[in-house]
């Protein structure tokens, strides 16, 4: 599925911080954790991995989900991660309301993910 504008937008964010693993230009992945062959996660559950983390030698497409997740981590923690950090970066902006509703989600939700998922 397309993903709509909110969600674009809030993949912009995740792109912005750079791959999870090294900082370098990322490339988004979307957890592949628990899906059947071919299924796609939400525009919501991704994280930034550079080529290299993502499908190159060292990538989870070219080494596996298992072999990946213990070299860098579970996806499903790592999401986590992502996503606090695009919430915390929103609610520190000077419009926080602005940048929540572009990427189709409110405040409350944003503060209450952060209180049910802080690390």
């Amino acid at each position: 599925m397309k993903a709509n504008k909110q969600e674009r937008a809030y993949m912009g964010r995740v792109a912005e911080l750079g791959c999870v693993i090294c900082g370098g230009i990322p490339e988004i992945h979307h957890n592949t954790k628990n899906r059947g062959y071919g299924a796609k996660s939400s525009n919501y559950d991704i994280m930034p991995l550079c080529p290299h983390h993502h499908r190159g030698e060292e990538g989870i497409h070219h080494i596996g989900v298992k072999t990946w997740e213990a070299k860098y981590g579970d996806q499903d923690d790592l999401v986590k991660q992502v996503k606090l950090r695009v919430y915390a970066d929103i609610l520190q902006n000077d419009y926080p309301e602005y940048e929540a509703e572009r990427i189709g989600k409110s405040i409350e939700e944003i503060e209450s993910y952060i209180l049910n998922n802080a690390i």
